[in-house]
């Protein structure tokens, strides 16, 4: 493939909207996970760390969030969620969740 090619193939990739990716990983497409991650990962991570105030334990919480994503994207309603704001719900409860736990509370959520 010529440099170009791979440019205009890259960019066609880059265009892919969130839905579609994980309307993918809901078929098993792990380089469409791998994509989502790449896109939101940063941002999950600081929301994550605003819960926590720990980069270790945020960054394990978005890990649990996109291996949730994988098993559950089948379940994604569009109607309900953009993607995004999905995947911040996800990363939301579970870091809460995690702190309640940190701080010797019962967990709401099971």
């Amino acid at each position: 493939m010529t440099r170009i090619a791979v440019e205009v193939r890259q960019s066609r990739e880059q265009s892919v909207s969130d839905l579609a990716l994980l309307e993918r990983v809901a078929e098993g497409d792990v380089r469409a996970l791998s994509e989502l991650s790449a896109r939101h990962a940063l941002s999950l991570r600081a929301l994550a760390f605003g819960i926590l105030r720990d980069a270790v334990e945020a960054e394990q919480v978005v890990q649990s969030t996109f291996r949730e994503v994988r098993y559950e994207a089948g379940r994604f309603d569009p109607a309900h969620f953009p993607v995004f704001g999905w995947l911040s719900e996800l990363t939301r409860v579970s870091a809460l969740q995690r702190s309640r736990v940190r701080a010797g509370s019962p967990s709401i959520v099971s």
